[in-house]
């Protein structure tokens, strides 16, 4: 998402600003904050329930104000050496934890302070870490959490619906006949058969090794790639797993851009990058559970938009890619219809414009 956005105000500035991604979680913090960061991925792996119980203690005014104070503490230092030396003229939040720490590193002596905006990444709102860095434009991902800043105080000028960022070119001539059979031959795929990309985000989350065995018992006539992201364990199963269908792992990836515009369906959780990018690339959606917090209703809105299909359990895994396969079934053809309607390919020229115009 943040690659997204800093190329698409590469591109509409005509390369004359220069942007840097930057997580102070990990370079130049606290060794708390370090230790926390390095915690998220086996964390969410192993006990999504214990990541809800976390994500909802930091839900409440009280705790996100001590919250707001020990990231300030752990985090700000970093984030202030990153405003010294870069002297930005915007400061563009993407995570809900990181607003305190930005807020204190914009307000550092010295120089002309950045002017402040938060990209909200969770589809429809619901951390009130969003809130902590009173920035001067809020860009939303939907409706909802557009809604969700305004019932939270803040002024409606502020708030600018853009979508949430997502590579441009996964819509590339996505009308065009034969476009996900060329890409897939490209990447050493089979041309015919259905492809399914399995996801879990950055940290390869979400069951996928259950995931992989159910759909290989169900035999349908399909291939999949599997996006492991930094779950390195994952990967060297599925490396070491015998098959008799077409299965490939993947690392992680800064981009799954190509392998998105060969697939035709998405499985996995309903992460807010993952579907977004998986709906701008037209894939049929087929979730299989979400994190407890941020993610909790995003499977909902995906469904009553007709791109996405709740699934839980093999034999209803089974009966769905095995509608999906059925080239004289119409819920493939429906599903991603649904998904091009609820997609939103432009978000991060959008969302660049509406930085641009603040400097």
């Amino acid at each position: 998402m943040a690659r997204a956005l800093s190329s698409a105000i590469s591109r509409l500035s005509s390369g004359e600003l220069v942007t840097r991604l930057a997580d102070p979680t990990r370079v130049g913090s606290g060794r708390l904050s370090r230790a926390l960061a390095g915690a998220y991925g086996p964390l969410v792996r192993r006990s999504p329930a214990g990541w809800g119980l976390l994500y909802r203690s930091f839900s409440p005014d009280l705790s996100s104000s001590l919250l707001d104070r020990f990231l300030r503490w752990e985090l700000a230092p970093a984030m202030s050496r990153v405003v010294e030396q870069a002297r930005p003229r915007v400061v563009v939040v993407c995570h809900p934890l990181l607003g305190a720490a930005a807020r204190s590193a914009a307000g550092s002596p010295g120089g002309a302070a950045p002017r402040l905006v938060t990209v909200v990444t969770d589809l429809l709102g619901g951390h009130v870490g969003w809130l902590s860095a009173r920035p001067e434009l809020f860009l939303t991902p939907t409706a909802r959490a557009s809604d969700w800043c305004r019932a939270h105080g803040v002024p409606a000028p502020a708030i600018r619906e853009t979508g949430l960022p997502v590579d441009p070119e996964l819509a590339q001539d996505l009308g065009r006949p034969g476009r996900r059979e060329e890409a897939r031959e490209h990447l050493g795929l089979d041309r015919e058969r259905l492809c399914l990309l399995l996801g879990g985000g950055a940290e390869g989350a979400g069951r996928l090794r259950q995931l992989v065995q159910w759909i290989g018992d169900a035999g349908p006539k399909l291939q999949a790639v599997v996006a492991c992201g930094h779950n390195r364990a994952l990967r060297e199963w599925l490396e070491g797993h015998a098959s008799n269908w077409p299965l490939r792992a993947l690392g992680y990836q800064e981009s799954l851009t190509p392998w998105l515009r060969a697939a035709d369906v998405y499985v996995g959780k309903a992460g807010p990058s993952s579907v977004a990018e998986a709906a701008a690339a037209g894939l049929a959606l087929v979730l299989t559970g979400s994190l407890p917090g941020q993610e909790g209703e995003n499977e909902a809105e995906l469904v009553s938009a007709g791109a996405g299909l709740r699934v839980r359990g093999r034999a209803a895994l089974a009966r769905a890619l095995g509608r999906l396969a059925d080239p004289a079934d119409p819920m493939l053809a429906q599903m991603r219809r649904g998904s091009l309607r609820w997609s939103r390919p432009e978000a991060a020229a959008r969302a660049a414009a509406e930085i641009l115009q603040l400097i």
